[in-house]
């Protein structure tokens, strides 16, 4: 992406995307939402800039910075649809990412953005769009998380309500029999995590990190990695290629 790293010396726009906190949680426990969306707002931020240079009045730019940011509107929308395939936001979304590709692919044609700089955001978005579609298998896709706490009367119910809002009934920690916070260990997280990887890796015979990441959207990419890398140094991955190009199959 030629021009965006020429911009990105020039100012700090991409390393403000990055790096600048937000405390304002939109999708709640909806992790998946999160990440989501805050693809979403690269891809947007990239459309923008390869396009500063199109003349304003060119109908292609005007369309794409538009769908750019119906993009964000609707993945914003998705914070209680991500788990309902046939959804009509869900649906909306993959419209408008399909549209995008489109307009990518007609900006190149036409000489107004570079191969690389379409073709960079083409795979960023079939990667969203993927990303999208996987995170309906994840629990991380849901706003709210219940536990059986939650549907038991306390003993001391009058003197808690005094003292807590009401908000924190949906906070109460999970606990066990002996009214210990209950927590899965970190060895049995680690053991799903790589049945997860596995799984994903049986399902075809080979597939890139990108393909492997779009395909468990609960865990980040240096997560996978660590796995892949741990799961190769057993023999149980064969991994060909290197970096970016790496290709991973079961051994």
């Amino acid at each position: 992406m030629d021009e965006i790293k020429d911009i990105e010396k020039k100012d700090s726009a991409p390393r403000f995307l990055k790096d600048t906190p937000v405390r304002s949680h939109a999708f709640g426990d909806n992790v998946s939402g999160e990440r989501a969306y805050q693809r979403a707002e690269r891809i947007a931020a990239a459309v923008h800039l390869v396009t500063s240079h199109v003349p304003e009045r060119e109908p292609a730019r005007i369309r794409a910075r538009g769908a750019s940011l119906d993009l964000l509107s609707g993945v914003l929308g998705l914070r209680d649809e991500m788990r309902s395939a046939g959804s009509a936001p869900l649906v909306a979304v993959q419209g408008t990412i399909r549209k995008l590709i489109s307009l990518m692919r007609v900006l190149s044609v036409a000489g107004r953005l570079s191969v690389q700089n379409a073709e960079a955001l083409i795979g960023a978005l079939d990667d969203l769009g993927v990303f999208l579609v996987s995170s309906r298998r994840t629990p991380l896709s849901e706003s709210v998380s219940l536990s059986r706490e939650d549907f038991i009367e306390p003993a001391n119910a009058t003197r808690i309500r005094r003292q807590e809002p009401s908000s924190a009934f949906w906070r109460g920690p999970l606990k066990d029999i002996k009214g210990q916070k209950g927590r899965v260990s970190d060895k049995s997280k680690g053991h799903i995590r790589t049945q997860n990887v596995l799984s994903v890796l049986g399902s075809k015979s080979e597939l890139g990190i990108r393909d492997i990441i779009a395909h468990l959207p609960e865990y980040s990419e240096k997560m996978i990695q660590r796995e892949l890398k741990g799961l190769v140094a057993l023999g149980r991955v064969k991994k060909t290629g290197s970096k970016r190009w790496s290709i991973y199959s079961l051994a």
